[in-house]
């Protein structure tokens, strides 16, 4: 099992987990969970504080499962341990425990040491800068202080990427209140970090062209147009319009939102944009865009010529339900990303979240009633904490009473449940996951595409969703190809693992290497 991810010498999993996993065994093997997915809430009263806003899973410990930060608004941040499929909360232990109202968080390996650390960004009542925490061997250690990314103000989205090719993350961060801001990573390349005086990032926004100055809450970098940079959707809101950065390749970007009659134009002040989720949503080989927002939400669909078509009207996503967050999975490992969109209309507590099936091409709302949230919803990421191969859901809830931070286990029989293959895309060493990458799966035999995903960068809005790529494997696929395309410096590099065996990998993920 060349590549695989040693997950060796975990705890016991807890009585409840056992119980779950014992009650899907017990489906049939030709029964069909499309029909209807089911989840269980775990640890109620670990995830029991009101005012969650952002969360973020990443890997912070390197044990082989998924670990999950949660920002306030209340009360201290909160990262979940994952021990084993049972959580515990060790922020204030390591150093992670900010009192800050926190609107945004990212995890993103940004010295190349192998370890993910966080960006935590605030809100404008603040009276401290965001802070970028350097992940020291499980210990964190607030480093904001002389790296030059010690903003203040209404912070909404971070996100990691490697915008200029030339092999670390810079960082890019959504602003409500200001000009958004890049800041490019000027650290030694391709070297773990040594000192703090190694690493300092540059305020690049005005000589990159990105400095938005609308009222931004959503991002979203890809490259959509396949030239081998990122580019990036910005999702404005009070009627301000959308912008969609083209990047140039030298260090600058071009707004091409109205080139591309994606800017919605014309809005109120009470309309906007506010969550951009990327996936390739129809198996077409190409990534597709939907947007959560204040008003009919938007699926626009990939041509694959560097335009898009907004598709909203035929699959029947263009709710009106004031959205706000929107994140894409295959629940039912049917082979198709179904599509879990939020809600929240200040001074009304019921706004109905909405669970679109995709049933190839046609999505019908299937929420179970027990995810049906009361509550000002805001991150929501999905990940597969208890490593039996379907996608768990985290939802955080704002500011009311009873708008606590859910975590559900999804409760896909065990069969379906471990047809699935999770594929990590890291650099030449194995060790940093790399944000922006496309991973792609195809059946061995037939060469058909069974999906193509995004390496997550801390996208959307208050989420950050796991950063190995989750894939559902449908009937009948025995072997698959892995292709990851990474994409910096005006290249376009695609690394092939051929005739994989989905269930090698069970509990874990695949590797793939920069390198090959």
């Amino acid at each position: 099992m060349a590549g695989s991810r040693s997950v060796g010498g975990r705890p016991a999993l807890p009585f409840s987990l056992l119980a779950s996993i014992f009650l899907a065994t017990c489906a049939g093997p030709g029964e069909d969970p499309s029909a209807a997915p089911a989840f269980d809430r775990v640890q109620s009263d670990l995830f029991a504080t009101p005012g969650a806003q952002p969360n973020a899973w990443a890997d912070f410990d390197r044990d082989g499962d998924l670990d999950l930060f949660v920002g306030m608004r209340y009360s201290e941040n909160r990262l979940y341990r994952n021990e084993g499929g049972y959580f515990v909360d060790v922020a204030p232990a390591l150093g992670l425990a900010d009192l800050e109202d926190t609107r945004a968080a990212a995890w993103g390996d940004y010295d190349g040491d192998g370890d993910p650390d966080l960006y935590v960004g605030h809100s404008a009542t603040a009276e401290t800068p965001n802070r970028l925490y350097r992940n020291d061997d499980q210990v964190f250690v607030d480093v904001t202080p002389g790296l030059g990314v010690d903003l203040i103000g209404n912070t909404r989205q971070p996100s990691w990427i490697d915008y200029d090719g030339d092999g670390d993350l810079d960082l890019f961060v959504a602003m409500r209140d200001q000009p958004n801001r890049l800041f490019r990573n000027d650290g030694p390349v391709g070297e773990p970090a040594t000192s703090d005086a190694a690493w300092r990032f540059t305020d690049v926004t005005e000589a990159s062209g990105v400095g938005d100055p609308r009222r931004t809450v959503g991002v979203a970098w890809f490259d959509y147009d396949r030239d081998g940079d990122l580019d990036v959707h910005v999702s404005n809101q009070n009627g301000d319009e959308d912008a969609f950065f083209r990047n140039e390749g030298d260090g600058t970007f071009v707004d091409v939102a109205s080139a591309l009659g994606m800017n919605h134009p014309n809005r109120g002040e009470e309309y906007g944009s506010v969550a951009p989720a990327v996936t390739d949503y129809d198996n077409d080989g190409d990534l597709d865009l939907f947007i959560a927002t204040y008003g009919p939400d938007i699926l626009w669909s990939n041509n694959g010529d560097g335009t898009f078509s907004n598709v909203t009207d035929p699959t029947t996503l263009g709710v009106d339900y004031h959205s706000t967050t929107a994140a894409w999975g295959d629940v039912d490992h049917n082979g198709l990303p179904d599509l879990i969109v939020t809600s929240y209309l200040s001074g009304i507590a019921a706004v109905e979240d909405h669970l679109f099936m995709n049933g190839g091409g046609a999505f019908t709302n299937e929420l179970p009633a027990n995810l049906l949230e009361h509550g000002p919803s805001h991150g929501v990421a999905w990940a597969d904490f208890d490593r039996d191969g379907d996608l768990d859901l985290a939802i955080a809830n704002n500011d009311q009473a009873g708008g606590t931070h859910h975590l559900y286990r999804n409760l896909l029989p065990a069969d379906f449940a471990a047809r699935s293959l999770q594929v990590a895309a890291t650099d030449a060493t194995g060790r940093t996951i790399v944000p922006g990458a496309e991973v792609q799966l195809l059946d061995h035999d037939t060469g058909r595409i069974l999906g193509t995903r995004l390496v997550d960068t801390g996208g959307g809005y208050c989420s950050q969703g796991a950063t190995p790529a989750h894939f559902g494997i449908p009937p009948g696929v025995e072997r698959v190809d892995v292709r990851v395309t990474y994409v910096a410096g005006g290249r376009r590099v695609t690394v092939v693992r051929e005739g994989v065996f989905p269930q090698d990998y069970r509990g874990s993920w695949i590797i793939v290497r920069q390198d090959g």
